[in-house]
C-alpha cells in the first residue's frame, strides 16, 4: 500500500468509530506513514513481525489483506492482529513481545535460516524493563532481531519529560539492534478524538478465555500400561529430560548449562541447554518464540517463587494467545516448576514455596504435580505430546 492508501484506511476507520459502528478500543496508526514504507523495504517474505497495539500500518504493509483487518477492527480485534501465514504477531501488553522475538531469533540463528525478525515498540515500551533484557541477549548473541522504537514521545498522553525528565531524543540503550525514530502522530492514544462515539449503535460482544476448571485435561494416572520401575522419583526425572532431549526439546533458563539443574539435566548434550541470564520473563519468551520455529522449549524454574518474576509474559500472552489469535498462534513449551524443601537446609518461606493451587486457578493450561516415579514419567510424555502448554510441578524433598 502506498501513504495515500494508508492514510485512507485509517481515516475510513475513525468515521465508522465516531459513527457509533465500533464499539471497542481501536488505536489509530498515523503521522509514520513515510518511515514506515521505507522500513518495510528492508522486510522480506516469511520474515516475522511483532507489532503493538497500533498495528494497523504493521499489517499491511506486510502484506496483510485490508478487508481482513477491517472486519478484525469491526468485530473488537484492533488491539489483537494476528496472521501466521504473514509471521504477523501483535500484543496490546506494553513490550509483550520482545522476549518472545528474540526467541524466534535464537532457533532462526541455530537454524541458519536468512530470516529476520522485526519487533515494533513504541517509545513506553522503551521504560520497561523486559524491553532492555531482550535487546541486550539479542545484541550480546548477534541474533537476526531488530527492535524499532517508534517514538511519539507519548505514554498515552505523557510525554518524556513528563515521565523521566528527559527529552524524547534521549533513551536508555544504544545497541546495535535497536533503532529508532521520531514522529508526530495524527490522532490520539485511543479512538479518534472526536467524542462522537458516545453512542454506539451496537453492543460490544464481550468475550473471554475458557476458565481454568473448564480445560479438559488428560489424566495424570498411567495412560501406558501397567510398567513397573525399578527407580527413584529423581532418576524418573533424569530420565524424563532425556526422552525430551531426544525429542527436539531445549532446556531453557539459568543454572541449566552450568548447574545441570539440581543434577537432572547431567545426562542431556550440552547443546540442549541454553544458559540464560537472570531475568525470568525473559527466559520464558525465548522458550515461547522458538517454539514457532519447531523447537520445544522447555524452562526451568529451580524455585516455585522465581515464576513470580515471569507472571506478566505467562498471564498476558503464554496463557490466553491460542485464545486471543483465535488458534493462529500456539506456545506448547514445557515449563519446569521445583517447589523448594526444607531439607537438608531450610531456605526460607519464599524459596520453600509449593504454589501448585495458586497456578490451577491462574492458569488455563494444564497444571500437573506428579507425586510418584510413574506419575512423573506420565506426566513429561503427556507435556511433549501436548499442543499446548503444560507446567509440571517437581517436589524437590522426593528427590532424595
Amino acid at each position: 500500500m502506498n501513504k495515500q492508501d494508508l492514510i485512507d484506511f485509517e481515516k475510513a476507520i475513525a468515521e465508522r468509530f465516531d459513527n457509533g459502528e465500533i464499539p471497542y478500543l481501536i488505536h489509530l496508526s498515523g503521522g509514520n506513514e513515510d518511515q514506515l514504507i521505507e522500513l518495510f523495504k528492508e522486510i522480506k517474505t516469511g520474515d516475522y513481525v511483532f507489532s503493538t497495539h497500533r498495528n494497523h500500518y504493521h499489517y499491511l504493509l506486510a502484506g496483510g489483506d485490508p478487508v481482513r483487518l477491517q472486519d478484525k477492527i469491526l468485530n473488537g480485534k484492533s488491539m489483537f492482529v494476528f496472521d501466521r501465514k504473514l509471521n504477523f504477531y501483535s500484543s496490546s501488553i506494553v513490550c509483550g513481545t520482545a522476549a518472545i522475538a528474540a526467541g524466534v531469533a535464537w532457533a532462526l540463528k541455530q537454524k541458519r535460516s536468512t530470516k529476520k525478525v522485526w519487533c515494533f515498540l513504541g517509545d513506553g515500551a522503551e521504560d520497561e524493563g523486559h524491553f532492555y533484557e531482550a535487546a541486550r541477549y539479542v545484541d550480546g548473541w548477534s541474533l537476526p532481531c531488530t527492535f524499532i522504537i517508534e517514538d511519539n514521545d507519548r505514554s498515552v498522553i505523557a510525554s518524556k519529560k513528563d515521565r523521566w525528565n528527559e527529552t524524547s531524543e534521549n533513551h536508555c540503550c544504544n545497541f546495535s539492534c535497536v533503532r529508532k525514530y521520531s514522529y508526530k502522530p495524527t490522532w490520539p492514544h485511543g479512538g479518534a478524538g472526536s467524542g462522537k462515539w458516545l453512542k454506539f449503535k451496537k453492543e460490544a460482544f464481550v468475550d473471554k478465555p475458557l476458565l481454568p476448571n473448564e480445560v479438559e485435561e488428560r489424566s495424570l494416572k498411567s495412560t501406558i500400561g501397567k510398567i513397573v520401575y525399578y527407580y527413584g522419583y529423581k532418576e524418573a526425572v533424569n530420565k524424563a529430560m532425556q526422552m525430551l532431549a531426544v525429542n527436539n526439546t531445549v532446556f531453557v533458563g539459568y543454572n541449566v548449562g552450568k548447574g545441570d539443574a539440581y543434577g537432572s539435566l547431567r545426562e542431556v548434550m550440552i547443546t540442549r541447554r541454553l544458559e540464560t541470564p537472570l531475568a525470568e520473563n525473559l527466559m520464558t519468551g525465548l522458550a515461547m518464540g522458538m517454539t514457532l520455529e519447531g523447537f520445544r522449549g522447555c524452562v526451568v524454574f529451580e524455585r516455585h517463587d522465581f515464576i513470580y518474576n515471569a507472571l506478566d509474559i505467562m498471564v498476558n500472552q503464554l496463557n490466553i494467545i491460542e485464545f486471543l489469535s483465535q488458534g493462529e498462534f500456539t506456545f506448547p513449551i514445557i515449563i519446569r516448576a521445583i517447589a523448594g524443601s526444607v531439607k537438608p537446609f531450610y531456605a526460607g518461606i519464599t524459596h520453600t514455596s509449593n504454589l501448585v493451587e495458586l497456578f490451577r486457578k491462574l492458569f488455563s493450561f494444564p497444571v500437573l504435580a506428579p507425586e510418584t516415579t510413574e506419575e512423573v514419567t506420565n506426566a513429561y510424555e503427556i507435556a511433549l505430546e501436548s499442543k499446548q502448554p503444560v507446567l509440571i510441578s517437581e517436589r524437590k524433598e522426593l528427590y532424595v
